[in-house]
C-alpha cells in the first residue's frame, strides 16, 4: 500500500478536495466558457428526481423504490432524461414502483410502459430486470430489501447482496455490476436518506466520465489501454488512497468519502472535460485544471453517459 505521504497521493488527494468542495459548494467556474457557475450537487439527475419527487410527497421508502429501479435502466443513455422521464412516470403510474404490484404485471405489460414512458432503451431486458428486482424485493429479505424499508444498512453487506442469486438467477439483476453497485450504494445514503454503515468501502463507480477526468489530471498512466478490469481497479485504487489523505465535506451521509468523491468527479468528466476534448482546446473550469495533461499526449477516444 503506498504511504499517504507519498507526493502523487497528495496530490491527488488535492485534486479531490478542489473538485469535491466546488461540487459540494460554490460550482464549477464556468466563466471561461461564457457560462454561469454550475456543476453542483443539486444538478445531479437523480438528485433532481428526488427533489420532485419529494414534492409529489413520496415516502423515504417509495423514494428509495425509485432509485433502486431507476438506477438498474441508467446505462449507456443520457442520464438527465432518464431520469425525468422516470420522475414523470412515477407521477401518472406510482404502481409501477411498488415491488407488490409489479410483481403481478406481465413482463409484456411493463415493457410496453416502460417503453412509452422513455424510461427503459434496452426494452425487454429493463423490463425483466425491473420486474425481477420487484418480485426479489417481495419474496427475499435481506440488506437491499432491509435499506429501502427501513433506511438502515451496511455497505459491506450491502454489496454482497446485490450478487445474491436464486435458483441460479440474479436476484437483482443489473444492479449487481462493479460499476451500479457502488453507485447504487451511494444512491441509497444520498439522495434516499439511509443511514448506511461502512461507507468508507465503497469506491468511485469508474465510467468513461470517471476515467477521463482521472487520466486528464494525471492521475493514472492507463490512457490508451482498454477500460477493463486493471484500469478500472487502477483509477479506483488511485482515488481510493488520495480520499484517505484529503479532507472534504459532502452530502451528510456520505461525507469525506469515495461515495461523495465519485459523483464529483462524474460530474467534472461530463460537463468539463467532454467539453474541452470536444472543443480541442483547455477551458478552465476548476483550479484543478492546472493539472490538466489532456493536449500533452495522444488522446484516446469513447464517450458514454453515467
Amino acid at each position: 500500500m503506498i504511504a499517504l505521504s507519498d507526493p502523487a497521493v497528495q496530490r491527488t488527494a488535492r485534486l479531490a478536495e478542489l473538485i469535491a468542495d466546488s461540487f459540494y459548494g460554490d460550482g464549477l467556474d464556468m466563466s471561461a466558457r461564457g457560462e454561469a457557475t454550475a456543476g453542483t450537487w443539486f444538478e445531479m439527475p437523480e438528485v433532481g428526481a428526488v427533489r420532485r419527487l419529494r414534492d409529489l410527497q413520496a415516502s423515504n421508502r417509495e423514494v428509495r423504490l425509485f432509485l433502486t429501479l431507476v438506477s438498474a435502466v441508467d446505462r449507456m443513455r443520457d442520464a438527465s432524461r432518464l431520469w425525468r422521464a422516470a420522475a414523470a412516470l412515477f407521477q401518472s403510474r406510482p404502481d409501477l414502483f411498488e415491488p407488490t404490484e409489479v410483481a403481478r404485471v406481465p413482463v409484456s405489460t411493463l415493457r410496453e410502459v416502460l417503453s412509452s414512458a422513455e424510461v427503459s432503451r434496452f426494452h425487454t431486458a429493463d423490463s425483466k430486470a425491473w420486474k425481477r428486482i420487484s418480485v426479489s424485493l417481495v419474496e427475499e429479505e435481506g440488506p437491499v430489501r432491509r435499506v429501502i424499508e427501513e433506511g438502515k444498512g451496511d455497505a459491506r453487506e450491502l454489496r454482497a447482496d446485490l450478487r445474491s442469486t436464486k435458483a441460479g438467477k440474479a436476484c437483482f439483476p443489473l444492479l449487481r455490476g462493479p460499476k451500479i453497485a457502488p453507485m447504487w450504494v451511494r444512491i441509497m445514503a444520498a439522495p434516499g436518506g439511509a443511514v448506511i454503515s461502512n461507507m468508507e468501502t465503497v469506491p468511485v463507480a469508474v465510467d468513461v466520465h470517471v476515467r477521463r477526468v482521472t487520466e486528464n489530471l494525471g492521475v493514472t498512466d492507463t490512457r490508451g489501454l482498454p477500460l477493463g478490469r486493471d484500469v478500472k481497479c487502477r483509477i479506483r485504487s488511485a482515488w481510493q488512497e488520495a480520499v484517505s489523505a484529503a479532507d472534504f465535506g459532502g452530502s451528510l451521509q456520505i461525507a469525506g468519502t469515495c461515495a461523495a468523491l465519485d459523483p464529483a468527479l462524474w460530474l467534472f468528466g461530463a460537463r468539463g472535460c467532454s467539453v474541452c476534448e470536444k472543443q480541442h482546446q483547455q477551458i478552465p473550469i476548476s483550479e484543478a485544471c492546472d493539472s490538466c495533461q489532456l493536449f500533452d499526449v495522444p488522446q484516446a477516444t469513447g464517450s458514454g453517459s453515467r
